[in-house]
């Protein structure tokens, strides 16, 4: 388990993220060191050890080169390799510290910046270790250092203040970036990982319920042949009545529309084969159709596109943009106003009604939980179902008030016309 534990991604974010702030911070403290010393130098007159110090900020600058080089590959971090570069890190400044002062720098406390990042971003066992390095490097610059060369005392002391003041400002500043930055990916995290969970119980609620509606279509091909069947002797006898023969009819439309959609789901699921292709214009035209069938008393104003592009119905999309004309007329008695457009790179299908309309809730809720605006109907299950079908096809669906009152159900699914 303990080598399994080692080679675990970091917990708190990817790579890009940990070592991309630590690599943003390096930098930071890289200019600032340079700054610094050459302040000493060449501003205040304190000769400083530039040859050594110097080679410290090359080789620092080089692993930051080569560090951005790695956060361009696509490679995952470990614990053991962001450990790494925090003892790098602090190795380095520990050199920096021992060539200007050692313990009496005023800026040697900027040392605890990388415990406190490991701190939020590693396993309590990598910390106590980083922590026991650093207090160990802060032991040895008690005692081995190379001292400033300072003359007058009084300026010494005053610019020990000075340094003492700023280094709190740098250590504050590091810390509350560094950490604030880590608790906001730690939030979109638990955002993202509440959003994984929210899809998976609706996905599974959806399969739950796909599965008892095999069952159901299985149940139901007895009972819809029975009323085909009597619906068409029913239709015969009273042939000569005309509402009682019209509604025989009607009744025999609807329960042979039934037995087609259970056909071609039996079809479906025992091939397994795709639709062949047919022209775009002429699929949404017999999708109207159908649905007009199974809701003769609803009214729809359709406008098509005049594109001959050959189009293969993705699995599922028949079925969802019907559970949108459903619901569009469940909303209200007004004609549903079904508007079909092609761009340059999808498919664009608007259901619109004379509805009530969607509260802001609803519309944040919509497809995503169980929800309707009516008892016993509309805006619930067969939304979920549209939702999960367009997403698992790489669409999406909107929902926007309509100019003048009602609802506008927009589906956008990526497609290009065959050449």
């Amino acid at each position: 388990m303990t080598s399994a534990d080692d080679s675990t991604l970091l917990s708190t974010l990817p790579a890009r993220a940990l070592l991309g702030r630590l690599l943003v911070m390096r930098v930071a403290l890289l200019a600032g060191a340079g700054a610094g010393i050459g302040w000493l130098h060449w501003g205040l007159g304190i000769r400083m050890p530039l040859a050594p110090m110097a080679a410290v900020l090359v080789l620092m600058a080089l692993f930051a080169l080569t560090t951005a080089w790695r956060l361009r590959q696509d490679v995952p971090a470990t614990q053991i390799e962001f450990l790494a570069h925090l003892l790098v890190d602090l190795t380095a400044f520990a050199v920096l510290v021992y060539f200007s002062g050692g313990a009496t720098n005023p800026f040697v406390s900027l040392m605890l910046v990388p415990v406190v990042i490991a701190a939020i971003s590693l396993r309590a066992p990598w910390v106590w270790l980083l922590a026991a390095v650093a207090g160990g490097y802060y032991a040895l610059l008690l005692f081995a250092y190379q001292p400033l060369a300072v003359s007058d005392p009084v300026a010494a002391y005053g610019m020990h203040l000075g340094g003492m003041w700023f280094n709190f400002l740098i250590s504050a500043g590091l810390i509350a970036s560094f950490v604030t930055r880590m608790h906001g990916a730690l939030r979109r995290r638990d955002q993202e990982l509440a959003s994984l969970r929210e899809k998976q119980l609706r996905d599974e609620r959806i399969v739950a319920l796909g599965t008892q509606a095999a069952l159901a279509a299985h149940e139901l091909a007895t009972p819809l042949a029975t009323i085909q069947t009597t619906a068409h002797e029913l239709a015969s006898e009273f042939a000569n009545d005309p509402e009682i023969g019209a509604d025989c009819r009607l009744l025999e439309r609807q329960a042979r529309a039934c037995k087609d959609i259970l056909t071609r789901l039996a079809a479906r699921a025992n091939d397994g084969t795709t639709p062949p292709a047919q022209p775009l214009a002429e699929w949404l035209a017999g999708l109207v159709e159908r649905w007009q069938m199974l809701r003769p008393d609803a009214e729809v104003a359709t406008t098509l596109p005049t594109s001959a592009a050959a189009f293969v119905p993705p699995d599922g999309l028949e079925q969802a943009v019907m559970n949108v004309l459903n619901n569009a007329a469940d909303a209200a008695p007004a004609a549903v106003e079904f508007r079909a457009s092609v761009d340059a790179d999808a498919l664009v299908i608007e259901v619109g009604d004379r509805g009530p309309g969607f509260t802001p809730e609803q519309k944040a809720q919509a497809g995503r939980v169980l929800f309707s605006g009516k008892a016993g109907r509309g805006w619930g299950v067969g939304l979920a179902l549209t939702h999960a079908t367009l997403e698992r096809l790489g669409g999406s669906l909107t929902l926007t008030e309509r100019k003048g009152g009602g609802s506008r159900v927009s589906i956008r699914l990526p497609w290009r016309p065959l050449p």
